[in-house]
């Protein structure tokens, strides 16, 4: 090298120099972002971290993923709603059962035409049990059909007085079955929309095991139910059809064997009381004049205090 010329910095010296250099840089960059941090929050003096969605149950609600379903939850009382619906259809259905049922059998129709139309009209589900081979039969019995109402056959029977008369059409305790079973057909055919049958008069019969037997055979053969009118303590009718698989049912009181309005209601009032008592009751009337007239007065506490029903649903 020349003599003259200045002499190079070491390389040790250059090393230093850079440190230098580098803190200075790393110096102004801090101050350069503190600077524009307090900035910003000058600016913008009431920004914060931008909270989490929350659900109804209070749990952070996580950002939905494409794979997730969105989580929601339904509000409290809406979860509730079916149970507060299914305890008032519960209560419903109770106070529902508590209302007794109530059917009025009208018997010996067929006889009378001014007082079985008068029945027939009254707006209740009243049962017509109509005696073969009468005078106003046929045209009461499509009366009754139009309205809906059930039709039985009054099945004439024997009873104990001999001096008693059933009617045309009556079945004794000395039949064989087969004249039993001819007599039987035609009074059937008397009363074709029969769907069930009860005893007219028959205090003899009913308590005879085997004509009641026979008799009941029929039932089943043309499908019937039996409702025993109980014209006899010592009647076998229900508890016989019974054994022998046949939908049947007793009376529960009759209404009108003292023909006076007053005395009529009063029947109908321990009817429904029984009926409640039981869960159920049966009336047995006649085509009177008073038992129209008590029945009209009696209807509106018939539909408050009974469900009024025709006597096919109290079979069994």
């Amino acid at each position: 090298m020349a003599k003259g010329s200045p002499k190079k910095p070491t390389r040790k010296g250059a090393k230093k120099k850079g440190r230098v250099l580098g803190l200075f840089f790393l110096f102004l960059f801090v101050a350069a972002t503190l600077a524009a941090g307090v900035y910003f929050m000058a600016l913008y003096p009431g920004a914060s971290p931008k909270k989490p969605l929350v659900t109804l149950s209070g749990q952070a609600k996580k950002k939905p993923l494409s794979q997730e379903p969105q989580l929601y939850e339904e509000p409290a009382v809406a979860r509730q709603a079916p149970s507060i619906v299914s305890r008032r259809k519960k209560t419903a259905e109770k106070a529902l059962a508590s209302i007794p049922l109530v059917a009025i059998v009208i018997d010996d129709m067929g006889n009378r035409q001014d007082t079985g139309r008068a029945l027939i009209a009254i707006d209740l589900p009243f049962s017509f049990s109509f005696l073969p081979f009468t005078p106003f039969s046929a045209e009461l019995q499509k009366e009754a059909q139009a309205r809906g109402r059930d039709i039985l056959l009054h099945l004439p029977l024997e009873p104990m007085d001999p001096k008693a008369h059933p009617g045309p059409g009556a079945l004794t305790t000395s039949m064989d079955p087969e004249t039993m079973k001819t007599l039987f057909r035609q009074d059937m055919q008397a009363v074709p929309k029969a769907i069930g049958i009860n005893n007219h008069m028959g205090s003899r019969f009913t308590a005879d095991h085997q004509a009641m037997r026979t008799l009941l055979s029929l039932v089943r053969t043309h499908n019937l139910f039996f409702l025993d009118s109980v014209t006899a303590a010592d009647s076998v009718a229900y508890d016989l059809a019974r054994e022998m698989g046949i939908q049947a049912e007793r009376r529960t009181v009759f209404l009108d064997n003292d023909q006076n309005p007053d005395k009529i209601r009063a029947q109908l009032d321990l009817l429904v009381k029984l009926a409640g008592e039981h869960g159920q009751a049966v009336g047995i009337g006649h085509p009177y004049p008073a038992t129209v007239e008590a029945l009209r007065r009696y209807q509106t506490q018939l539909r408050t205090r009974a469900e009024m029903v025709g006597i096919h649903r109290l079979v069994h």
